[in-house]
């Protein structure tokens, strides 16, 4: 299910930078679970996984160093 919230999230802010903080905001659990940070990290890794096609060189999910990710352009 987080998984899932992340990638909604992700697609609704096409071709904006979301902050890690934003991010975490965003898929707070609704059972009142808090995400961390490393959590978010793992969770990028599984997205770009399944979603890459070079996970390693992502296209779709991109990192903005000390910014966030981005989605598209």
């Amino acid at each position: 299910a987080l998984e899932y919230k992340l990638l909604l999230t992700l697609a609704r802010s096409k071709g904006q930078i979301l902050t890690r903080k934003q991010i975490l905001e965003y898929i707070w659990d609704t059972a009142g679970e808090f995400v961390n940070d490393n959590t978010l990290t793992v969770y990028i890794k599984r997205l770009r996984e399944k979603i890459e096609d070079d996970p390693r060189e992502p296209k779709i999910i991109k990192t903005i160093r000390g910014l966030g990710y981005k989605v598209g352009d």
